[in-house]
């Protein structure tokens, strides 16, 4: 028998280049993350601070010029979308490193969809569209409150941001062993080459905005959803809207591993 021959010097070059590649990436991925997390962490004050003065200039609103009051608010606005894409950075930083570590707890999840949808009325006003509301009560699990808020707020914004003037649903009920959440708008849609890939990592559907975001929400999204084991589905024409149905175990409880 032939002696087995060991790898060649190009095959040994090819897997150190790989090995270099894969601790750049990480760099890279811990970069992010440091960064994301020390851009948005001096926001959260200037917000809370924001937030307090424009309360009490709505409270005096007799004594207070409406401009003042006005240009608060959207001073408000762009801090909160600062916040958001700070927020989605570090979320990306944190699945591609495999650092989605979901801090899991019993939640009433019938009062978390209410109250999540409540704080995007003003988002849906704004933009024209009729927010409905279907929750069944009483429907516990075990899972990651925080990652279940920004799932549905990912999926709500977007569909109040592609069907705007028309209504959105969110509707949640329990599903055998499985809660089921979908949001539907009437919005412009999906084509069939966009819906295969709404899902990756810094894909932007053609019929998005230019300053529509980083291309992410849908992918981290995703990440969430398998974190907690579940299931995350589209159904959707051009020009006849979008339905994107969350399914999660009611006994859910894991952290992501990444694709």
């Amino acid at each position: 028998m032939p002696p087995a021959k060991g790898p060649t010097v190009r095959e040994t070059a090819l897997a150190a280049r790989i090995a270099e590649l894969e601790a750049e990436l990480r760099a890279r991925d811990d970069f992010l993350a440091i960064a994301a997390h020390e851009l948005r962490n001096p926001m959260t004050p200037i917000s809370a601070r924001l937030e307090l003065l424009l309360a009490r200039a709505r409270h005096m609103s007799g004594s207070v010029p409406a401009g003042l009051v006005h240009g608060l608010e959207l001073l408000e606005e762009l801090v909160n979308a600062y916040l958001r894409r700070a927020t989605t950075l570090l979320e990306v930083a944190r699945a591609s490193s495999g650092k989605l570590n979901l801090q899991t707890a019993e939640v009433d999840l019938s009062a978390l969809i209410r109250q999540v949808a409540a704080n995007l009325l003003p988002m849906a006003e704004s933009a024209g569209c009729q927010l409905r509301i279907t929750v069944e009560d009483g429907v516990n699990a075990l899972c990651d409150p925080m990652g279940v808020e920004q799932i549905l707020e990912n999926l709500l914004s977007n569909a109040i941001r592609f069907g705007p003037g028309r209504p959105v649903e969110v509707s949640f009920a329990r599903d055998g062993e499985l809660a089921r959440l979908s949001v539907l708008d009437e919005g412009v849609g999906i084509s069939d080459c966009d819906k295969g890939l709404i899902f990756e990592r810094f894909h932007r559907s053609r019929r998005a905005k230019p300053n529509g975001g980083f291309g992410v929400g849908l992918w981290v999204t995703r990440q969430l959803v398998r974190a907690m084991r579940g299931e995350i589905s589209v159904s959707s024409r051009r020009g006849a809207g979008s339905a994107f149905t969350v399914r999660l175990p009611l006994g859910s409880g894991s952290t992501v591993h990444g694709d």
